[in-house]
């Protein structure tokens, strides 16, 4: 083979490579591309029911609020009936469980849609590593970072309103707190009457039961008993005295 087929040979193989490897190159970003795709889609889905959880986290705190506000605005209303006292312990129990539920359940799927977020975040970075903003972002990769701001907005709510609903939850309990303090003041308001109204019967009762005085006795029973009458006790000597006298009389 001459020389210059040589040269030929190798610069048609050079060539090829080159084609080879202006195929390959867009495959691997293209890959990314899906890649990013698939995990926005996922992100987007969990933003959704973090919207969902976070929307009935609220809810629930605005429901708690509401019980927290009238239950002590009508605090001693509620404490003098205790039928009253048992039906609001029973509502701000149910209130505490389901906004504590409810904050429970929205903290557990804004923790999934962060994680989903970060590596869809990921995906797109390692496709454009310089992607900041919308004019810097292709528009096969726009939809995909759309996504993660749209997941980072509900994410930022969801804080807010668990926080929310953490908040009021405790303001139940100390409410209920309140109540029970006020049911016991109560009481012992009721004990205080009850021991300022039982002096003067007692007054009453201990004139009654008081000890027969020396002149109470002298006027009951030594007036009633004739042996203590020196005028009494002449009388049977005088009838004794008039016995003899008829005796010798009729003698």
């Amino acid at each position: 083979m001459s020389m210059l087929s040589c040269r030929v040979l190798c610069l048609l193989a050079i060539v090829l490579c080159c084609v080879g490897v202006a195929h390959a190159d867009p495959a691997l970003p293209s890959q990314l591309v899906e890649e990013a795709k698939t995990l926005a889609e996922e992100t987007s889905k969990l933003k959704v029911e973090c919207d969902n959880a976070a929307k009935a986290a609220r809810q629930a705190a605005n429901e708690a609020f509401v019980f927290a506000h009238v239950t002590k605005t009508n605090l001693v209303t509620i404490a003098a009936d205790p039928n009253e006292v048992e039906k609001t312990k029973s509502e701000g129990l149910k209130f505490i469980e389901n906004t504590t539920k409810a904050a429970e359940e929205a903290e557990r799927v804004r923790d999934e849609t962060i994680t989903s977020k970060d590596k869809a975040e990921e995906a797109i970075f390692l496709v454009f590593p310089d992607a900041v903003d919308d004019e810097t972002v292709p528009e096969e990769i726009a939809p995909s970072m759309n996504a993660v701001k749209d997941a980072e907005r509900a994410i930022s709510t969801a804080n807010d309103d668990i926080g929310a609903a953490k908040l009021h939850a405790e303001e139940v309990k100390n409410v209920l707190q309140q109540l029970d303090a006020a049911v016991a003041a109560a009481k012992e308001r009721e004990k205080e009457k009850q021991v300022e109204s039982q002096p003067q019967p007692q007054e009453q009762r201990n004139e009654t039961s008081l000890p027969p005085t020396n002149a109470t006795i002298t006027n009951g029973t030594k007036r009633n008993d004739g042996s203590s009458s020196p005028a009494l006790l002449r009388v049977p000597l005088l009838l004794l005295l008039l016995s003899v006298l008829s005796c010798m009389a009729v003698c």
